[in-house]
């Protein structure tokens, strides 16, 4: 009897050293695990810092090209601003019968030879017309002013007439421009114009009552706020002004038949 219960002592001694060292090899394990784990957790720290610290660093990088941006868009300010240009310099006749008049600040009197406003950077296709061989105009013969011409540095629209003034058949290219329309109603790059006694791309109604007097015929357009002043010498020469009630002069047309 004394014996079987010495074994069980034993046996439950056993037991219990058993318990206690797998007891301690878990904690152990366990230990180990929260270890690593903390040594992983502070390695994946490092480069969440150093990604930040490269994010401020660009960004600080960035703050010159923010300034340049800035300059850029004062540069766009400053040529917007600047497209409610003065007049054109030059002199013309003080009479507007005389059929003169300044286009960036060129000289014109109709009519004009084309290839003088060509030569001022102003031309045209014939192949847009149809006519890529050429298109020959006799003596006397006229085109009315549906040409229009083209100028890189200028969105303005410009239509010209032609005419063939001289004794026999010329290339339209070798022809006069009896026509004009220049129309700077809605153009970001405008042209510059003047005429006879100062007026110009800008001038108000008075003032251009005051320098012409009262037109042979207006049209008024409410609904766009705008006149169109009609000056005529007998049948030979038309000059019509469109003068916009905010923007004045923005166009005009000069024809001399």
């Amino acid at each position: 009897m004394a014996e079987n219960n010495a074994k069980k002592t034993v046996n439950m001694s056993t037991l219990i050293i058993i318990i206690v060292a797998v007891v301690v090899i878990l904690v152990v394990i366990f230990a180990a695990i929260l270890f690593f784990m903390n040594k992983s957790n502070t390695a994946s720290n490092v480069p969440t810092n150093s990604t930040t610290n490269v994010v401020n660093s660009e960004e600080t990088e960035e703050k010159p090209e923010n300034v340049s941006n800035n300059s850029v868009t004062n540069t766009a300010t400053d040529n917007s601003s600047s497209t409610s240009q003065p007049s054109s310099t030059g002199s013309v006749s003080d009479d507007w019968k005389d059929c003169e008049f300044i286009l960036n600040n060129q000289t014109y009197k109709l009519a004009f030879d084309y290839n003088q406003i060509k030569n001022n950077g102003w031309s045209f296709n014939l192949a847009d017309y149809g006519y890529s061989n050429g298109y020959i105009m006799n003596k006397g013969d006229k085109i009315s002013s549906t040409i229009d011409l083209e100028n890189s540095n200028f969105d303005s629209d410009i239509t010209v007439g032609f005419t063939n003034t001289s004794d026999g058949a010329k290339d339209i290219l070798d022809c006069q421009i009896w026509a004009i329309n220049v129309d700077n109603a809605f153009a970001k790059k405008p042209v510059t114009f003047s005429f006879a006694k100062g007026i110009h791309n800008g001038s108000t109604l008075d003032e251009v009552k005051a320098a012409y007097g009262e037109p042979k015929d207006t049209y008024r357009s409410d609904s766009l706020g705008y006149w169109v002043y009609t000056y005529q010498d007998e049948y030979s020469k038309y000059f019509k002004l469109t003068i916009y009630d905010d923007k004045g002069v923005t166009g005009f047309t000069y024809q001399m038949y």
